[in-house]
């Protein structure tokens, strides 16, 4: 059996973190405000939860909940099959990563 994963490495160390947050997304209607969860960040993306109206590809802003301030800029890069234990999730590749989490 081959044991070898396709997996490229990651850019960054990813950390479980918990932050109620507010996905912004750009439509025919206008701006769509769908509200989630992280479940772990890192420099270069999150994995949320409670966003199953996305696309991959899609981009995407994300800001603490609460805050009209510091908009972080993403692409949804994947989105949990609804028929999985990922269904609702979805990863966020952040279009510029953020300072270090040291």
């Amino acid at each position: 059996m081959d044991t070898t994963s396709s997996v490229a490495p990651r850019k960054s160390e990813r950390r479980p973190l918990r932050l109620a947050m507010v996905l912004l997304m750009d439509s025919e209607e206008g701006e769509v405000r769908n509200e989630g969860y992280t479940i772990d960040f890192s420099q270069h993306g999150c994995r949320m939860e409670g966003v199953a109206s996305v696309c991959e590809g899609q981009l995407v802003r994300l800001l603490p909940w609460e805050s009209t301030e510091g908009a972080i800029a993403g692409r949804v890069v994947w989105v949990g099959d609804p028929a999985s234990k990922l269904a609702g999730e979805a990863g966020i590749e952040f279009l510029q990563p953020l300072p270090s989490m040291v």
